[in-house]
């Protein structure tokens, strides 16, 4: 029990982040010898929570575009019937290795992955970059009039 409470712990932190608690919360759970079909119920479960919460402070931040959102939900949605259907006549095992091929596929992808250019790395492509400008310019603004006031004084 109390090994569930900092596995959910652990993935709460994670999914607040937008990585994806499942990927933590999923291979963690198989330690306790629980089945893989229930630790993929287990996570779906925790999954409705932890996104709630997670998108209520992405929604307040402004990084939620909603626009076109239901090109990708609708699909999600639909498919994720028939991928429940295809994991009740998967073996545990196939169940397991499959995600760990997913999850050998997701790292791979983002170890090797393009680089990102510097155009998509400046504040005005990037919200969460606001704040930080705007503490650097004004710092920067205060030590030149200190320094311009310390000018004045010699």
């Amino acid at each position: 029990m109390f090994l569930s409470g900092v596995f959910g712990f652990l993935a709460g932190i994670v999914g607040g982040m937008g990585m994806g608690g499942g990927t933590v919360l999923v291979p963690l759970l198989g330690f306790l010898d629980i089945p893989q079909r229930q630790i993929q119920a287990i996570n779906l479960i925790c999954f409705l929570p932890m996104s709630i919460v997670a998108l209520g402070f992405h929604f307040k931040n402004g990084l939620v575009k909603t626009k076109n959102i239901l090109y990708t939900i609708i699909p999600a949605c639909l498919t994720s019937v028939g991928g429940a259907i295809l994991a009740q006549h998967l073996d545990n095992k196939i169940l397991k290795i499959l995600f760990a091929l997913f999850i050998l596929f997701v790292g791979v992808r983002m170890l090797f992955g393009g680089k990102k250019s510097k155009k998509q790395l400046t504040a005005r492509h990037n919200p969460l970059l606001w704040r930080h400008q705007f503490s650097r310019s004004f710092i920067r603004s205060r030590i030149l009039e200190r320094d311009r006031v310390s000018m004045r004084e010699m």
